[in-house]
C-alpha cells in the first residue's frame, strides 16, 4: 500500500515528528515508508506494521482536494495516535525490567538495614528470615510489585489450547513473570530447559524471567541474559538474574 523509504527516522519521536510535518499525499506515503522501516529495524511483529498500514490508510477523493486532505489530516492523527501507544508500551516495559533489577535494593534495605532502635522489629527477627526456594522468592517479589502492579496476582492459569501453563505473577495479558530459585540439585542444563520450555508455552508476549541464583550456577550472567533475550523473534523475552549476597 504505501512503499516510500525517505530518509532513516532515529527515534519514535522522530517517527511522530516526520509523520505531522507530512504536507501532503506523496509525503506522507514517504513518511509511513521511513515509519514502517523504522520498526523493522526494532524488530517489532507483523501485526504491528499491519496495524500501521491500517491507520494510515484513507481514500482519496478525486473531485474534492480539501476533503482529501482533511483525509490525510485524520490518517496523520490516527498514525501518530498509535506511534504514541506505542511508546507509552516502551516506556512502561523499561520501567518494569528496571524494577525487577532493583529488587536487590528492596533485599538489602529489609533485610541488612538495621532497624530503628525505638522500632518494634528487631535485627534478629529479620536475620531469621531465608531465601530457600521459588516460593519465598515469589512471595517477596509479589509484595515488591503489588504497589506498582495492584491488578498483579499469583499464579494465574492459562489455556493454550494444548495445555495449561500457570504464570507465577501476572500483570496483564500481555505480560507475565516466571521465577525461577536456584537449588543445590539443580543443574544449569536444568534450569535452560526450564527456561526454553516456558519461551515457548506462555501465550504472553513479554515474558520476563526472574532468575534469583541462589546457588550461583550462571557462571556468566551478562551472556546468559544476552543469548535468551534474543533466542525468540516473535516475543520479547526478558531475563533478570539475581545472585544472592547474604540470604
Amino acid at each position: 500500500m504505501f512503499n516510500g523509504m525517505g530518509n532513516s527516522i532515529s527515534s519514535m519521536q522522530d517517527a511522530i515528528e516526520r509523520i505531522q510535518n507530512a504536507s501532503d499525499g506523496n509525503a506522507f506515503k514517504t513518511a509511513i515508508g521511513a515509519v514502517r522501516a523504522y520498526m523493522k529495524d526494532l524488530g517489532m511483529d507483523l501485526p504491528s506494521l499491519m496495524e500501521l498500514e491500517r491507520r494510515a490508510y484513507y481514500l482519496s477523493n478525486e473531485y474534492s482536494q480539501k476533503d482529501t486532505r482533511e483525509k490525510i489530516e485524520d490518517a496523520k492523527n490516527r498514525v501518530v495516535e498509535y506511534l504514541l501507544e506505542m511508546m507509552d508500551r516502551c516506556t512502561g516495559e523499561k520501567l518494569l525490567i528496571q524494577v525487577l533489577e532493583n529488587f536487590y535494593l528492596f533485599l538489602e534495605n529489609l533485610f541488612e538495614r538495621e532497624p530503628h532502635k525505638n522500632g518494634g522489629i528487631q535485627k534478629s527477627q529479620l536475620e531469621c528470615l531465608k531465601i530457600k526456594n521459588e516460593y519465598d522468592v515469589q512471595h517477596l517479589l509479589y509484595a515488591y510489585l503489588k504497589p506498582l502492579y495492584p491488578l498483579a496476582r499469583l499464579e494465574v492459569n492459562e489455556d493454550t489450547g494444548y495445555g495449561t501453563v500457570r504464570a507465577d505473577i501476572f500483570l496483564d495479558s500481555g505480560h507475565v513473570i516466571e521465577v525461577k530459585c536456584t537449588r543445590s540439585s539443580m543443574t544449569l542444563k536444568k534450569l535452560v530447559e526450564e527456561i526454553e520450555a516456558d519461551m515457548i508455552h506462555y501465550g504472553a508476549q513479554n515474558i520476563c524471567f526472574f532468575l534469583y541464583d541462589r546457588e550461583k550456577i550462571i557462571e556468566n550472567p551478562l551472556n546468559f541474559k544476552m543469548s535468551y533475550e534474543a533466542k525468540m523473534k516473535e516475543k520479547k523475552i526478558h531475563i533478570i538474574i539475581h545472585q544472592s549476597k547474604i540470604l
